[in-house]
């Protein structure tokens, strides 16, 4: 088998190189006819951040007649071939920011512009609640939505899943799982890798620069995720001299995060170290009632929950540009979550022939986790902005335990312990080149493995010789390996100076083996997918523009959906995985169309897919008076709907950005018997209001609200809630102070039922959701972060079922 691996790598490769090859050849031949070039890129006046999709058009100084033009590309740049000698006037333009005009003069010669060009937001236009003087809250095209954290108030949480809530698409269940348009299955990836981080949970908040939703990503991205990637990317620091920045937030009660980062740069080398931890102690109460209708039983059951979060994570950045044509960088993370977790359960138990039995249950659980991240890039441009190779290698090992006791009646019967070490390894390569007069070509190669021991031992307490016994029932050792290889191939170009193309596609060889020694069994599997992906946007004036992305995704099962292992929730409940799960297709359509006007900005999206296979939760019934939790495959999911996102000025002091994401689920499919179909319409909606009285001072008010939305065997009820903060800065806005109020009214709770043939069900979630916090931050030094050269210009399975865990 490992032969066939190379052989087909060897393929890949030769294939990449061949088109590549053509492409570079016709390049070369064309160029021969070529006059002179005109390279350069565009920034963000603030933010320093680069600017894709600008229009940059080229006119006669003499008579501003129209010459050509070009759009630039994700990394900010843009190249205009075939341009004769003369002066010449360059005009950059972009929704809700001001045109820039440079003077540029040809003489005989390429012109590259050695600063780029910063475009500044247009005072008369908002641009995403833009507050003057400072960075966009978020930024929306067809491919992603980019959140910056810090002009986020709802970071002074210190939870990254706090700043995703505000985004329409986004909603956030009561364990903290995100789904993405009603989908959960979502590729998580840190400055751009794949990370072995179950929950963004334990990621602090003041760690992170800007998180990226990528609802359409390009065939660059790995193809993991239908629902989508997000992509935490985390601060780093590049400014002359020494620098840094500290926050700190407290939420009464039992709240605390903060962080402290500093910066050094001097020369080619620049030195960053960051710290940030998190405390956090909650409690959740949760009801569950269940009745058996095969086996009558019916269960009444309360668990208090006393929830401990305790994260550490330190970050070490080192870079250097010996010259302007090489740069290398090593990028190291070491976090260190622990979660801590005593539920107490109490409740009754009865049926048609005997008189109700009452119960107590406590188990005392802990997830003790060591993580490290860590990443080398290399960086060769042989010609800035349209002629560069990187190459990149990442390591991504996180070591776990989960020791556990469970008492009945107050008297220690059973224990556990388990733990795993999941692992990622990632290579790759990407290259890219310009083409024609404003072309250009990227392809790269990538190999990924990831692989995990898992051992888990469950143990009964023999009354009579007071000895543990080993269950072989509940306990298991798991083996997991996987690798996946595949390259991609994408060009994109120009046409009639106002359509932007790019097409492409990525190609994966997947191979798993999962061993469960304690069965002697084996299963392999083997699979080839191919992912086309296409891309047009045109500029229809200056304040509008329409797009159009075609893709495909794959999900492929997590550890916790595969894991065979019986987890024991209570004393008629129990979860385990399915080791015969499948991977599940998605194939997408959307449109994107936006308008920028004086005083108002509207984007909205309509997109259509369709799902093969797709991967959900089902409880069913293992023995007469027993639920087993798994996941299984059904067989089709089909889902439309669309997202709109409009901002309003009224004045300088008040700006409202109401949003609504709309979608309609139909699915069906069987197991066992049991019915997967859905028919649902549901949405997600929120109102921001901000007011700014004073230049320094801003207020924040925000509204939310989650339909009922029905999944298979499972309906969730609606969610709704209210957030308000204050922020005010002080010492020319190297000092900042928040006030958050989260959950006003406390409303935010998680409720579902379930009435199918063998069960009926309801469960009932509430934890610590009003939460007043105070938050402080300072700069010094004027301290600024900026992307890496990796990140710049590129990019926990929970269950439904919630038991105050």
């Amino acid at each position: 088998m490992n032969a066939m691996f190379g052989g087909l790598m060897i393929k890949l490769v030769k294939y990449t190189v061949v088109i590549a090859f053509l492409f570079f050849y016709v390049s070369a031949a064309a160029q021969v006819k070529s006059n002179f070039s005109i390279t350069g890129s565009l920034v963000d006046s603030l933010s320093k951040q680069p600017m894709e999709y600008v229009s940059v058009a080229l006119y006669k100084s003499v008579d501003n007649s129209l010459v050509t033009g070009t759009i630039t590309d994700v990394k900010g740049s843009f190249t205009i071939k075939n341009v004769p000698s003369g002066k010449f006037i360059l005009k950059s333009s972009f929704m809700g920011y001001k045109i820039k005009s440079v003077p540029v003069e040809v003489q005989a010669a390429p012109v590259n512009l050695a600063e780029p060009i910063a475009l500044s937001a247009s005072s008369t236009s908002l641009n995403e609640v833009q507050i003057t003087g400072k960075q966009n809250e978020k930024q929306v095209s067809i491919e992603k939505t980019k959140i910056n954290v810090a002009q986020n108030i709802s970071s002074v949480s210190g939870n990254i899943t706090e700043v995703l809530k505000s985004q329409p698409s986004v909603s956030i269940d009561g364990d903290n799982t995100i789904y993405l348009r009603g989908n959960k299955n979502i590729l998580i990836l840190m400055d751009g890798i794949p990370t072995t981080i179950s929950s963004l949970n334990s990621i602090p908040a003041s760690n992170v620069e800007s998180i990226e939703i990528v609802t359409n990503p390009d065939a660059k991205y790995d193809a993991e995720g239908t629902g989508g990637i997000i992509n935490i990317v985390t601060k780093k620091q590049n400014i002359t001299g020494f620098s840094g920045a500290a926050s700190l937030n407290y939420g009464f009660n039992n709240r605390l995060n903060g962080g402290i980062s500093f910066n050094y740069s001097k020369g080619i080398w620049d030195i960053g170290f960051n710290y940030n931890g998190k405390y956090e102690n909650a409690n959740v109460s949760s009801n569950l009632i269940r009745q058996l209708y095969t086996n009558p039983v019916y269960v009444d059951q309360k668990i208090n929950s006393e929830q401990k979060n305790i994260t550490h994570i330190a970050a070490l950045l080192l870079s250097a540009k010996p010259n302007k044509k090489n740069s290398i960088s090593l990028n190291v993370k070491m976090m260190l979550p622990d979660f801590y977790n005593i539920q107490n359960i109490s409740g009754n138990q009865k049926n048609d022939t005997f008189p109700a039995i009452l119960f107590n249950r406590k188990n005392d659980i802990t997830f003790s986790r060591k993580t490290i991240e860590g990443t080398l890039s290399y960086k060769k441009i042989f010609e800035k902005n349209k002629h560069e190779i990187s190459f990149d290698a990442s390591l991504s090992r996180t070591k776990g335990s989960r020791p556990a006791t469970y008492y009945i009646e107050d008297v220690l019967m059973q224990k556990s312990e388990g733990g795993g070490a999941p692992t990622n390894i990632t290579f790759q390569t990407d290259y890219f080149k310009t083409l024609f007069t404003s072309g250009k070509i990227e392809c790269g190669l990538k190999g990924f493995s990831r692989w995990n021991n898992f051992n888990y031992y469950f143990y009964n307490l023999d009354t009579v010789s007071d000895q543990w016994i080993s269950n072989a029932a509940f306990s298991n050792d798991l083996q997991h390996q996987e690798y996946i290889y595949s390259g991609y191939l994408m060009y994109s170009d120009t046409l009639l100076k106002k359509l932007y193309y790019k097409i492409g596609a990525r190609v994966e060889y997947n191979t798993s083996e999962l061993v469960q020694k304690s069965l002697n069994e084996t299963i392999s599997r083997e699979y080839f997918f191919p992912f086309p992906y296409l891309l047009l946007k045109h500029n229809i004036n200056k304040s509008q523009s329409i797009a159009l992305s075609i893709n495909r995704r794959i999900t492929r099962p997590t550890y916790p959906q595969l894991n065979p292992f019986i987890n024991v929730i209570d004393q008629m409940t129990y979860e385990t995985g399915n080791k015969n799960l499948e991977p599940e297709i998605l194939d997408k359509a959307e449109i994107n169309y936006s308008i920028i006007k004086e005083k108002f900005q509207f984007k909205t999206n309509v997109f259509a897919s369709t799902t093969k296979d797709f991967i959900t939760q089902v409880s069913l019934l293992s023995y007469p008076d027993k639920l087993i939790v798994t996941y299984v495959n059904g067989n089709r999911q089909n889902k439309v709907g669309g997202d709109i996102d409009f901002n309003y000025k009224f004045n300088k002091y008040i700006s409202v950005n109401p949003a609504v994401s709309v979608f309609y689920t139909k699915s069906n499919g069987t197991y066992n018997e049991i019915n997967l179909n859905t028919d649902n319409l549901a949405w997600t909606s929120n109102f921001k209001t901000t007011i700014k009285p004073e230049e320094k001072t801003e207020i924040q008010i925000f509204l939310n609200y989650n339909s009922p939305i029905a999944l298979p065997q499972f309906n969730l009820s609606e969610i709704y809630y209210a957030d308000i903060a204050v922020k005010r800065t002080f010492f020319k806005n190297k000092l900042s102070v928040s006030l958050t109020l989260t959950d006003v009214l406390n409303t935010r709770e998680w409720k579902i039922n379930s009435d199918n043939a063998v069960y009926n069900l309801n469960n009932y979630s509430k934890s610590q959701s009003r939460i007043f916090w105070i938050g402080l931050a300072y700069n010094f030094n004027s301290y600024k972060t900026t992307k890496s050269a990796k990140t710049e210009g590129s990019e926990n399975d929970n269950g439904i079922i919630k038991l105050g865990q």
